[in-house]
């Protein structure tokens, strides 16, 4: 039987390293993320449930978190004024984009230091490990944000005429899972650290580990975090993708300065990539 996190256990661990975040944990909920929307306040906010039964992925999929042997936590940025709860600048609509950068790279960080286990980034933001079977899904990402229009942009960049109130980060890692916990339709495309390395890790060590990269990192120059995610970010590989309606295929060659994908078609074309999904091929 997997033990239950210690609610303060992680307290402490969070206020040891002066991360400053409301914290709020449940043994079970329908979605961090939905629990994160209607929480109001202007602290900066981290909720973590031991399983989640209506767990969301991207475009609304389903992300399966019904087992306490994963992570499955928010982060709630709230902005206020010029700068956040945190003091970090207020984003503009354009920055929204690197923040599933900024958690991919937090998650991946805090599991090669914690677990000393390599996982690359599948563009956007899923982390996926290489086996001799094929890559397999490790953690998920979806990023959301509360974005409204504004008549006067005095407290945003003068290039934006939104006003973003809240970010919020939600990310779910496979830790201590095993095969016989993930539904049948994922037991060929998830895996999990434990299944990795054969080794059961600390999942509060690594929840602080991530939230303490993830506050590090919302203060770094775009640049720097790009840098950080080109490390990890897999390329040169075969996609499809769906551009302007219709679906095409190249070569993931690189990203541009604002995150986005740059791909490769057959004839040489290069085509930007600025949402969606990718597959590889």
């Amino acid at each position: 039987m997997s033990r239950f996190l210690n609610p303060r256990e992680i307290s402490s661990r969070l206020q040891k390293n002066n991360l400053n975040y409301d914290f709020i944990y449940k043994k079970s909920t329908e979605s961090t993320n939905a629990d994160a929307k209607i929480i109001t306040g202007k602290n900066n906010l981290l909720i973590v449930a031991e399983t989640q039964t209506a767990g969301k992925g991207r475009y609304g999929r389903s992300f399966y978190s019904q087992t306490n042997n994963g992570l499955y936590f928010t982060i709630k940025i709230n902005f206020f004024g010029v700068s956040g709860a945190s003091g970090t600048p207020r984003p503009t609509i354009n920055d929204i984009n690197f923040f599933p950068i900024i958690a991919a790279v937090s998650v991946s960080q805090a599991v090669y230091s914690l677990c000393n286990i390599d996982l690359s980034i599948k563009w956007p933001n899923d982390l996926l490990y290489n086996k001799n079977s094929g890559y397999k899904k490790i953690c998920g990402i979806l990023t959301e944000a509360s974005v409204s229009s504004v008549s006067s942009v005095s407290s945003v960049s003068s290039n934006s005429a939104q006003n973003i109130s809240y970010i919020i980060v939600g990310i779910g890692l496979n830790v201590n899972n095993s095969i016989s916990d993930f539904p049948d339709n994922i037991k060929n495309t998830a895996s999990s650290l434990k299944i990795i390395s054969n080794k059961k890790y600390d999942r509060a060590a690594l929840l602080c580990e991530i939230v303490n990269n993830f506050t590090l990192l919302l203060n770094i120059n775009h640049t720097q975090l790009l840098a950080e995610y080109k490390k990890r970010l897999l390329t040169d590989t075969n996609i499809s993708f769906t551009h302007n309606g219709e679906i095409l295929k190249g070569k993931s060659v690189g990203i541009n300065e604002n995150g986005n994908l740059i791909a490769r078609l057959e004839n040489g074309e290069e085509i930007t990539i600025q949402s969606g999904e990718i597959n590889f091929i």
